[in-house]
């Protein structure tokens, strides 16, 4: 009788454990696309407190979007963090909010979080990285907060396992570090984890895991590249090559364009050194691209949805249906010459046409070529003009400047959206 109990009560905890989890149905679009056509969104949810920089106690709050009339019981998650060079910006700023918006009619739940931000003065190198330090633990408590309803209300039904983090510009620098900067002997030393809180933060929540699944970084930088190691998160990383922002490479990160704060890794060296240490690690190059281009420009917009849609769907265990973007572009020339080249093409990614930027004196005519090194463009007749890219299929081409000698001036890539 006792054996049979056992074994009843066991049956009943594999069945309960086996209930939540996320069912993944690869066929059916769900998270590949935005089946859902409306979204509800719970606003001002309160996560957690904190005192910020001026020693104020602050009320930590995010905003929850969900597809609208989902009956699904377990859902994926993303906690998205706004820009704003950790001194502005809110969970209202147009990028996050569209980015939660599409997502959460994919299916999933997304959640657009405010949290402590303010550099004092001095601006410099010390009370920034406090900045970044106080964001990150904001941050975690807000993924423990969906821990902690999964195990008790169970008000939002997510999948305490699957549960993305991802930010844009200084959210993306957040997600970054909460990923990677993991090892207390790594802390940077103007941490002072007795004023300021340990690694994981006194915001809230406390007593669940603040991991993550896999990271979104959309124009963000990373103090110290070699904080990645083998075995840490996936990462998926868009970056724009001449952001005067955040370095596409490794610099000088400014504040406001004026105070200089301190060296770090942008995206292209970080996705080097996922590469290095064998991460699950995919980058978009928006060649030519300044800071964060998906904030103002559908084209770009829809770019990163769908780059990022794909490389989450991945971490689902299933195949996207739509072809992928540019993944895994890392350019053969130095970073440094990417940044500092004069001449550009825009839009990029483009629908249908470009145009040309600061073309060099000694450009002759361009050549456009397919990944598979055929020319389907070749012209003399492209100064002062938009180019027509209407015939040809969307992908990736290259566009190579020639001289009068038929020598190779410089080149970019452009991609060509789909109709």
């Amino acid at each position: 009788m006792l054996r049979s109990l056992l074994l009843f009560a066991f049956g009943i905890s594999l069945a309960w454990n086996a209930s939540a989890q996320t069912i993944i149905d690869c066929g059916s679009g769900r998270y590949d696309s935005e089946l859902f056509p409306d979204v509800t969104v719970q606003s001002d949810v309160i996560y957690g407190s904190n005192v910020d920089a001026n020693g104020q106690t602050l009320q930590l709050k995010m905003d929850i979007y969900q597809p609208d009339g989902d009956t699904a019981a377990y859902r994926p998650a993303i906690v998205m963090v706004h820009g704003g060079s950790f001194i502005a910006g809110s969970k209202l700023d147009n990028d996050v909010v569209e980015i939660c918006t599409r997502f959460a009619k994919r299916g999933y739940v997304c959640a657009s979080i405010d949290y402590r931000i303010g550099i004092p003065f001095p601006i410099a190198e010390a009370n920034a990285v406090r900045a970044v330090y106080r964001a990150v633990q904001d941050m975690k408590a807000a993924v423990r907060f969906f821990r902690q309803d999964a195990a008790t209300t169970n008000t939002y039904r997510i999948d305490p396992d699957i549960i993305f983090g991802g930010g844009s510009s200084a959210g993306a620098f957040t997600a970054l570090h909460l990923a990677y900067l993991d090892d207390p002997a790594e802390l940077p030393s103007q941490i002072d984890t007795v004023a300021l809180g340990g690694m994981e933060g006194n915001s809230g929540n406390p007593g669940y895991s603040s991991e993550i699944k896999a990271v979104v970084n959309l124009c963000g930088a990373l103090g110290n590249k070699t904080w990645i190691h083998p075995g840490d998160e996936p990462l998926c990383s868009m970056h724009g090559t001449v952001d005067n922002t955040v370095p596409y490479g490794t610099d000088m990160i400014y504040l406001a364009g004026i105070f200089p704060i301190m060296i770090v890794d942008g995206s292209y060296p970080v996705a080097e050194q996922g590469n290095l240490v064998g991460l699950d690690n995919t980058m978009y190059t928006f060649f030519g691209a300044d800071h964060v281009p998906y904030a103002i420009d559908a084209a770009y917009m829809d770019t990163t949805i769908r780059f990022v849609s794909n490389f989450l769907y991945r971490q689902l265990g299933c195949t996207p249906a739509d072809p992928e973007p540019l993944a895994n572009t890392f350019p053969t020339t130095g970073v440094q010459d990417l940044q500092k080249a004069d001449w550009s093409i825009f839009p990029n990614p483009a629908a249908g046409r470009f145009q040309w930027q600061n073309l060099p004196a000694e450009a002759a005519s361009f050549r456009l070529v397919d990944p598979q090194g055929r020319v389907v463009i070749n012209s003399r007749e492209f100064r002062d003009r938009a180019v027509d890219l209407s015939g040809l299929p969307a992908g990736m081409y290259f566009i190579r400047l020639m001289n009068e000698k038929e020598q190779e001036i410089g080149q970019k890539v452009l991609i060509l959206l789909g109709k």
